[in-house]
């Protein structure tokens, strides 16, 4: 059995925190599952995430130094696995991009509630209330700049994720690292009290939705037509004027792609876990006392599977099969009058993130995005599945979309997609600095068959758009003198 490295997530250090307070009983744990001489050695990593001034490069660039030292530079010529929490995801899949070997010596990497795609407590985190606490009880800033790679549709934290799709660059393939993602489902009793909803969010850890740690994601581009790109300034002018007039504007003007889903990729083992949560002391996914028996079983399953592409897959379906016994076991919770539903913060949920961009990757801050779903008895509107929308701070023209894409009927899990209407995407940009500037706006019409390929429940979609942005004939003009 490989070296073992254990690596924390944000805002679990603090002024006196012990490697104890951060890890508990998992090191042993882990040890005593695989036997004392089978495990040769369990690091466990400490790295500073609350200064401000710290960023996920500087933490994974350190995360390195720290591997070259004379003590520890046996793991990189030997191998080793990785378990992380929560942020540590970023952290260790920012080193491997950051420092390429291939084959990379980390030989499996388990993220245990992996915040891949963000937490909605990054942005709550940088709160005035939230600074002076931990200024007061921990003695430690909030982190910034981990705050920002954290927050919702983050786009250094998107495209650290879409590095790994690129030929040359597929983890498993290319650097033969295997990945397992593993998070709760269960938010704790006290938290539900609390004004803020990312600390109860139904289909999230209270810290992490379960679709933001899952690397089964969907990546979906829509791009100007070749036509498009050769549209007159008056042409331009013309389809801004129907989209603003509420009138129907051309369907060729963009592509949409949908060649780089999940299911065209060999699957990642997924699974979410009965009544367990992102921290705390019985329920948390690391080290919490009622939670050991689930967790334990999945880790020695993931970290002892050989490293061969049909044991992923059986590993992928058997961990399919735990989040399928989670959900009937769900299915059975009842409901009071006096309690939240406990039945619903099981119902699967979805990310969709649209990235605007100009053909330039600038980002198009002022933007709108409109879903117009068609009628039919019986149908869903994607409309009405959206539960929560946030705009990116340091990049506003990224919105992330949370959508409850799964509920319970008579106590069965059935997906919401499978009625889902057929719609019109419709996206406007606007440079409001200039009336010289026009953004050619998007109409693109889903079926309610690619609704479903592009969208699952427990899974995130991330939708890149290439809005065209056009000058007028009054930018520039050649005449003869």
């Amino acid at each position: 059995m490989k070296p073992i490295v254990l690596i924390h997530g944000y805002s679990s250090e603090g002024k006196s925190n012990s490697a104890a307070d951060i890890y508990g009983t998992l090191p042993a744990d882990l040890r005593r599952e695989f036997g004392a001489n089978q495990v040769l050695d369990v690091n466990l990593s400490r790295w500073i995430s609350l200064s401000d001034g710290v960023a996920l490069d500087d933490v994974s660039f350190a995360m390195e130094r720290a591997l070259n030292s004379p003590k520890f530079r046996h793991l990189l010529r030997g191998g080793f696995n990785v378990v992380i929490h929560s942020t540590g995801a970023l952290v260790v899949r920012n080193w491997l991009r950051l420092f390429p070997r291939k084959p990379s010596p980390v030989a499996c990497l388990v993220h245990l509630a992996g915040a891949n795609f963000g937490s909605g407590l990054a942005h709550v985190g940088r709160g005035t209330l939230v600074r002076w606490s931990r200024q007061i009880f921990q003695g430690v800033d909030p982190g910034a700049r981990v705050l920002d790679e954290l927050e919702f549709g983050a786009s250094k934290t998107l495209d650290l994720h879409l590095h790994f799709l690129q030929p040359g660059h597929r983890l498993a393939e290319d650097y033969g690292v295997r990945e397992f993602c593993l998070i709760g489902s269960q938010t704790l009793n006290g938290l539900r009290f609390v004004p803020i909803r990312y600390v109860k969010e139904d289909s999230a850890d209270n810290t992490v939705r379960t679709s933001a740690c899952n690397l089964n994601f969907n990546h979906v581009t829509v791009k100007p037509t070749a036509a498009a790109r050769q549209l007159s300034a008056a042409r331009v002018d013309h389809h801004v004027a129907s989209r603003l007039a509420g009138e129907p504007i051309s369907r060729e003007c963009y592509d949409f792609d949908l060649s780089a889903l999940a299911d065209e990729r060999p699957a990642i083992p997924f699974a979410v876990l009965y009544e367990t949560a992102h921290f705390g002391a019985e329920l948390g996914i690391v080290h919490g006392s009622k939670t050991r028996r689930k967790v334990l079983p999945l880790l020695v399953d993931a970290l002892s599977a050989p490293d061969t592409g049909t044991s992923q897959a059986e590993l992928a379906a058997r961990w399919h099969k735990v989040t399928a016994r989670t959900l009937q076991r769900a299915g059975r919770l009842k409901g009071r009058l006096t309690d939240w539903n406990r039945r619903a913060q099981y119902e699967g949920h979805s990310q969709l993130i649209f990235r605007l961009r100009d053909q330039y990757g600038a980002d198009v801050a002022e933007h709108d995005i409109t879903f117009k779903s068609g009628g039919g008895r019986g149908r869903e509107r994607l409309e009405w599945m959206i539960e929560d929308k946030h705009t990116n701070r340091l990049n506003p023209g990224t919105t992330t979309f949370y959508l409850r894409t799964q509920q319970f009927v008579e106590k069965v899990p059935t997906s919401r997609l499978d009625r889902v209407a057929p719609l019109d995407l419709e996206i406007t940009g606007c440079e409001t600095q200039s009336r010289d500037i026009r953004y050619l706006p998007v109409r693109v019409r889903l079926s309610a068959a690619n609704l479903r390929r592009m969208l699952q429940p427990f899974r995130t979609t991330l939708v890149d758009v290439e809005l065209m942005r056009l000058p007028s004939g009054n930018v520039f003009r050649v005449t003869k003198g």
